[in-house]
């Protein structure tokens, strides 16, 4: 049985871009939990949903049955331009790139600091995990990874400690992870959480090549939106809001209708400074302290 836990994130600031509109084409390219996916059928939206995970899949058929409005594919957000979709063009595309709270607890897949499971971190199903970059990664590639996905200034000094620690004995489990981080005598960035968050993110990121993924889908993404469509992005980390940040000014509209990237194509930049949670929102769900939300309306 698939246990609920997943509250979908700045759903109402979504929905008040199209509250207006009637029976719009969504696509919805991380399904999850379908809490958001819900909310657009519920206002008589037509939903195309994307997930890897075989439990969405379960739970998408199970809302098929109240909402036969909705299409859902096994497939990662990347891979949009692969599929024959009933709809090719869609009036808002929705990527929410959260894992879901199911994901967080999901002792398999290991993403959590509260319990001992096995060195993972890779929810994808995909070959790469933290076990293999722990253990076999070079001082190099562990440092690359820790600086450029966990922006650990002392990566260096923490991937050499890493290796004196695996040739002792090999680094099976998070907890035993946690400690070789406590251990390390690297400062790391801040006191306000938990203190192998840096690391943590920086493996999740290799493991599931989630840059790669967001950056794969940014130049794809345009050729599926219809003309005034909505493309929101959510973000919860300071690397994928810089890459969506980007990608709307490199794309906006420019003096006299032409577009930054001198294409015939580009967005209204809707949200200058991204959207975060309101206070409401924060004392219902915590995990949502970290998201931020941008919007452009698709022009041509």
């Amino acid at each position: 049985m698939i246990n609920d836990l997943h509250i979908p994130i700045l759903t109402s600031e979504i929905l008040s871009f199209i509250k207006d509109k009637k029976k719009l084409s969504i696509l919805d390219c991380t399904f999850g939990r379908g809490g958001h996916s819900k909310k657009f059928l519920e206002n008589g939206h037509c939903v195309t949903a994307f997930d890897q995970d075989d439990n969405s899949l379960i739970i998408a058929k199970r809302l098929k049955k109240s909402f036969p409005n909705i299409f859902f594919y096994k497939t990662n957000f990347k891979d949009l331009d692969k599929l024959n979709l009933n709809t090719k063009k869609f009036d808002l595309i929705l990527l929410d790139l959260g894992f879901s709270s199911n994901q967080l607890e999901d002792k398999n897949i290991g993403l959590s600091f509260k319990n001992n499971t096995n060195l993972n971190m890779n929810y994808l199903g995909g070959d790469l995990n933290a076990y293999k970059i722990i253990n076999h990664y070079n001082r190099e590639e562990l440092q690359r990874v820790f600086y450029l996905y966990g922006e650990i200034n002392q990566s260096e000094k923490l991937a050499k400690y890493i290796i004196s620690q695996r040739s002792i004995k090999r680094i099976s489990t998070n907890f035993e992870l946690i400690e070789i981080l406590r251990d390390s005598g690297v400062n790391f960035r801040s006191k306000k959480i938990h203190f192998a968050t840096q690391a943590f993110q920086a493996l999740r990121i290799e493991s599931n090549n989630e840059l790669e993924n967001l950056e794969i889908f940014l130049k794809k993404v345009h050729n599926f939106l219809k003309i005034n469509a909505y493309l929101a992005i959510i973000s919860f980390h300071s690397l994928e809001d810089r890459i969506v940040k980007t990608y709307f000014r490199n794309n906006k509209i420019h003096k006299k209708n032409n577009f930054q990237n001198k294409k015939d194509w580009g967005f209204e930049n809707l949200t200058k400074k991204p959207i975060t949670p309101s206070k409401l929102e924060l004392a219902e769900n915590n995990r949502s302290r970290s998201a931020k939300l941008r919007v452009g309306r698709f022009l041509n």
